[in-house]
């Protein structure tokens, strides 16, 4: 804000000049008010309106099937809620330093019941004409509830600091679990299913459950879509984007970037974490296992490009997986805490159309002091 320093008068004025010389201080210090850190611009202003959106692997869940989006060994996977802590919403110009703008509110949501259309939930007005950068975070930090959320549930991850709680369901009407034999607890009454190709004994276990609260905060941005950074504002106009959360993560095989291929989407690892066969995948199973301990992960799996290293178990795993679900308009991307990620071109053929490391000190690096002032790593 500019600041007009009060000076000690010296002298008379006579009171036919009073009107102008108040006219003339009043303009001037409404010019030094504005919010908005435009860079003084008087030209047309546009509104930006940010919708959440989940992606269909959310709402509608994974079949099982040998499509891109399928899971390819046979499980089918469900949601029963999806709950995330999202918002810190920060723009700047691509064409000039310094004007920004920020919608700071953060909500805890359940991605499940997320409208196909989206849900409005931040409104940025006064925004210069042209082109901006988009920014948001996952986080829980200063968050409100949605209506869509259950006190007990947002209280539950407010107290553990959790940017997401999952609970859902893996089926597969011949479904074993092969724990690795040296972690297995396996009880008296399990039914014994041969061995995988590894050799590891497995047994009958054809439904698995998961409640997990995870923390994963990040920051993703800038965003682009099909190569395009942020979104255009019009004057008069108002601009709808969306900042979309996807599903499938959590069975990807690695973490593609660039355009390295496809990835494919693997549940049987899932499965085989299940040390007690007792049908509920929990935390403390998944940090007990290393990634070497499953037969499954073998050469299909890569774990490069993983936002938290070193991928040391599959809670870990996990987790790394989770900082990579923030998209832009469906499938646009957005870089990870600083760091470009992408899944290659098999997305685009069934969702592109529908829109126009823990790293530590990398927030720092990239988004300025912003981020730590108000979420530590987010906004607030």
């Amino acid at each position: 804000m500019a600041y007009i320093s009060p000076q000690p008068f010296l002298g008379t004025i006579d009171m036919k000049n009073a009107s102008l010389i108040s006219l003339v201080t009043l303009s001037l210090f409404a010019a030094g008010c504005s919010d908005s850190d435009d860079g003084g611009s008087t030209g047309a202003m546009g509104t930006l309106t940010v919708l959440l959106e989940a992606e269909d692997t959310i709402t509608q869940g994974l079949d099982a099937g040998e499509g891109v989006e399928n899971i390819r060994d046979g499980w089918q996977a469900r949601f029963d809620k999806y709950l995330v802590g999202i918002g810190g919403i920060d723009v700047d110009m691509a064409t000039e330093a310094g004007v920004e703008a920020r919608a700071p509110e953060v909500y805890v949501v359940d991605m499940v019941q997320v409208p196909a259309q989206g849900l409005p939930l931040w409104t940025m007005p006064e925004l210069r004409e042209g082109r901006w950068n988009f920014n948001y975070v996952t986080a829980v930090d200063g968050a409100t509830r949605h209506d869509t959320v259950d006190q007990a549930d947002f209280d539950a991850m407010v107290a553990s600091d959790l940017t997401y709680l999952i609970s859902g369901t893996l089926t597969k009407s011949d479904g074993v679990s092969c724990p690795p034999a040296t972690l297995a607890q396996v009880p008296a009454g399990a039914v014994e299913a041969g061995m995988n190709a590894a050799g590891v004994p497995c047994y009958e276990n054809t439904s698995i459950s998961f409640e997990l609260g995870a923390e994963a905060e990040t920051v993703f941005g800038p965003c682009e879509i099909d190569e395009q950074p942020g979104f255009s504002i019009t004057g008069n106009t108002t601009q709808s984007v969306a900042a979309t959360v996807h599903g499938d993560h959590g069975f990807f095989n690695g973490f593609p970037e660039g355009d390295e291929g496809g990835v494919t989407r693997l549940a049987q690892w899932w499965a085989d974490s299940d040390l007690n066969l007792d049908g509920v995948v929990t935390q403390e199973e998944l940090m007990a296992i290393a990634p070497a301990d499953l037969s499954e992960f073998d050469d299909r799996y890569q774990l490069g490009g993983s936002p938290i290293t070193p991928v040391d178990n599959m809670w870990t795993y996990f987790r790394a997986q989770l900082k990579t679900q923030g998209h832009y308009q469906g499938e646009g991307e957005c870089p990870v805490d600083g760091v470009a990620h992408s899944h290659g071109d098999d997305h685009d053929d069934d969702h592109g159309d529908d829109h126009d490391d823990d790293h530590g000190d990398d927030h720092d690096d990239d988004h300025g002091d912003d981020h730590d002032d108000d979420h530590g790593h987010g906004h607030d």
